[in-house]
């Protein structure tokens, strides 16, 4: 019996060649994580938290847990670092989650479009991992989402921004925007902001600001830091992303040291912070990163932040979205939250 068209059905023609279409993928079976788990993963990753996560999906904090851990067993990779009261994507949970953070949207525009549902305007803000774990997401509470009257989905990641694409409204990078410059002697931020500057706009947030940071352990145990080049005694801690951080700073106080000399080396800056912590050497750090650093009170800074790098933390946007409401909304509270940390920068 073929459909009538009318009545909104597939005739039989038709199915059979959608069916054609799918024959070669219905005879490789998904190799697909526990769907359970993978929502458990997206929204723990969005929130930055369990507890959140759990309120959101309507079960406990150990349930999220539990499910994380089942991913990550099926993953062979861990996606989160469990901090003490807080919890950090991994580099590579970092790069799953904005994928899968991108599929599960699309399932869920999918769905609204077939059931004809309402839907709010969801706002896309993607964001670098550590700035999103230590700054972003404990204030993103106080902000009223409702007042918004639309989602607010964090996208952590820290490759170059394609406003082209439409799939972001907006981002926070750190680096120099079109226009800017800077003496040689500050120190390089070497990551792309975005990949086409072209109708990109921008909201200075705040400086990017180098320390150095260690345990006080670790200077009981191996002497004092009484000047620059006493740095010499001790191991380096460097980041992937920011890979010429050390050489720059020693470089711009006068320091001839080799940085590289038994240094480490880690993906994020909260996971240098951690072995700082635990002694295993002395790591540079952005201050508006280290303020918010939970465990601050077991680390002290041997110099003071006295030299900016050659750029600073942009909300960036597409002047498509100029007049949009929403953005606006954001834009407006997110430059006010920013002024207040460059208060605190001024009062280090």
């Amino acid at each position: 019996m073929h459909a009538h068209s009318k009545l909104g059905f597939v005739s039989g023609a038709h199915l059979l060649a959608l069916s054609g279409q799918r024959l070669v993928g219905m005879m490789v079976r998904r190799k697909l994580p526990p769907l359970g788990a993978l929502r458990a993963f997206e929204c723990a990753a969005r929130h930055l938290s369990f507890t959140r996560a759990g309120q959101e999906l309507l079960v406990t904090q150990g349930a999220i847990s539990r499910q994380v851990r089942v991913l990550e067993e099926f993953l062979g990779a861990r996606v989160f670092v469990r901090l003490t009261r807080k919890i950090a994507l991994t580099e590579e949970g970092a790069r799953y989650f904005e994928r899968i953070g991108r599929a599960l949207d699309d399932v869920e525009v999918a769905t609204q479009d077939l059931r004809g549902d309402s839907r709010r305007h969801v706002m896309r803000i993607s964001v670098l991992p550590t700035i999103s774990s230590f700054w972003l997401m404990p204030r993103l509470a106080a902000f009223s989402q409702d007042q918004l009257n639309a989602d607010v989905r964090i996208i952590n990641s820290i490759e170059p921004v394609d406003f082209q694409a439409k799939a972001t409204d907006l981002a926070i990078r750190v680096g120099r925007v079109p226009g800017e410059e800077y003496d040689a002697s500050h120190p390089r931020i070497e990551m792309d902001m975005v990949t086409d500057w072209r109708g990109v706009q921008s909201d200075l947030l705040f400086p990017d600001i180098l320390v150095p940071v260690c345990s006080p352990a670790l200077l009981q145990e191996i002497g004092p830091l009484n000047s620059i080049d006493d740095l010499s005694r001790h191991r380096l801690i460097h980041v992937t992303t920011r890979r010429h951080a050390w050489h720059d700073w020693l470089s711009a106080h006068g320091s001839a040291i080799d940085p590289d000399q038994n240094a480490l080396h880690f993906g994020h800056f909260f996971m240098a912070m951690e072995a700082a912590r635990s002694g295993k050497g002395i790591a540079i750090v952005p201050t508006v990163l280290v303020r918010h650093y939970e465990a601050v009170r077991d680390v002290v800074f041997p110099f003071r932040p006295d030299i900016r790098s050659a750029g600073n933390y942009h909300l960036l946007f597409h002047e498509s979205r100029a007049a949009d409401p929403h953005v606006n909304l954001f834009r407006q509270w997110l430059v006010r939250e920013a002024s207040k940390e460059r208060e605190r920068e001024m009062g280090w």
